[in-house]
């Protein structure tokens, strides 16, 4: 049960954020201003990620390569940024990112997140978040967490992990860029 209950905090932080990596057809013009950011070097990174009211959840890892780093963003709105209502990101004076989303996925779960990141980004980097979400089946998902990520990169990926995987906290994978693939603005297949 417990293994359930990390796996269901694990994607209430990411899932709602990976909605905003969906591509949508937009012009040029109406798109949002990319904003050159930092980028994770490649390879496994680990994170361990705190929510509050429950504590550590257990590390999970994810392997990275250039490309996939733009689709799963240190704070999940990279890439398009098209899938959002709103998607501010913004680097500080003091070398931190600032960055803003609201995002809306299939079945109109509302995430709203305000937060920002520390770091190199290619040793480690810290993302400190509030995201408040609405709309979910599930009752504990909604409302505001205040979440805390420690990244660290590990080396290389593992031979049986491939850019995206997602070692859960129970050994299973899960392939992130397919979780966000599934996912779109309200009324996107």
């Amino acid at each position: 049960m417990r293994v359930l209950t990390v796996t269901i905090m694990i994607a209430a932080t990411v899932a709602p954020l990976a909605a905003c990596n969906r591509h949508t057809d937009q012009s040029p013009a109406a798109r949002p201003q990319m904003v050159e950011t930092p980028q994770r070097k490649p390879g496994l990174w680990t994170q361990t990620t705190q929510v509050a009211g429950l504590g550590e959840i257990p590390a999970v890892s994810l392997c990275l390569d250039a490309a996939t780093d733009k689709k799963i963003a240190w704070w999940g709105q990279q890439g398009t940024r098209a899938g959002c209502i709103k998607n501010d990101v913004s680097k500080n004076a003091d070398g931190s990112w600032s960055f803003s989303s609201i995002c809306q996925s299939v079945g109109n779960i509302r995430a709203a997140t305000e937060g920002t990141a520390t770091g190199d980004f290619k040793t480690s980097y810290e993302v400190r978040a509030t995201t408040t979400t609405t709309g979910s089946p599930m009752p504990e998902m909604n409302g505001a967490h205040s979440v805390i990520i420690d990244a660290k990169w590990d080396g290389p990926c593992p031979s049986n992990m491939k850019p995206g995987d997602m070692k859960l906290p129970d050994g299973s994978l899960v392939n992130m860029t397919a979780v966000g693939a599934g996912m779109g603005p309200a009324g996107a297949p």
